[in-house]
């Protein structure tokens, strides 16, 4: 699943009614996230206006497609339009930036674990392939001893 982070900047004079509209999303427009793929969709804004959105989705051009789709969200885009600078007659959804995610703590955590692992594998197969070479080694050195009068 994808983690999608985006950035838009809300009017610092309607960071109070912006904030309270999100307090009571209508219920429609969150079943159509929802079902459009929006997961852990959360949305953080600062002071100053800076909106910071993050979700996760299976794939974001369907997840955006599906919401395209749907009425509700036309009709929430033109509510939400006017709290944004910097849209260009855009509306909310296509003007969003998403930014390129370049540290993920689990994700190395993750390769560390997995790198630890195929480590091991191999010190194991390393191990088993010298105690099997000893076990030869010393089976020989035994049938050659038992072999001599």
């Amino acid at each position: 699943m994808r983690r999608v982070c985006f950035v838009l900047r809300v009017r610092p004079d309607r960071l109070a009614e912006y904030r309270e509209r999100h307090a009571a999303v209508w219920p429609e427009m969150l079943r159509a996230l929802h079902a459009a793929g929006w997961h852990d969709y959360s949305l953080f804004l600062h002071d100053d206006g800076l909106l910071v959105g993050h979700f996760r989705t299976a794939d974001l051009a369907a997840s955006l497609a599906a919401m395209e789709a749907t009425d509700v969200n036309a009709r929430w885009q033109a509510e939400m339009a006017p709290f944004f600078v910097g849209l260009d007659g855009r509306r909310p959804d296509e003007g969003f930036v998403v930014l390129d995610e370049i540290f993920n703590l689990d994700a190395q955590l993750d390769a560390l674990d997995n790198t630890a692992l195929d480590n091991t594998a191999r010190d194991d197969t390393a191990r088993d392939s010298t105690t099997r070479v000893s076990t030869t080694l010393d089976d020989t050195t035994h049938d050659t001893t038992e072999a001599q009068p």
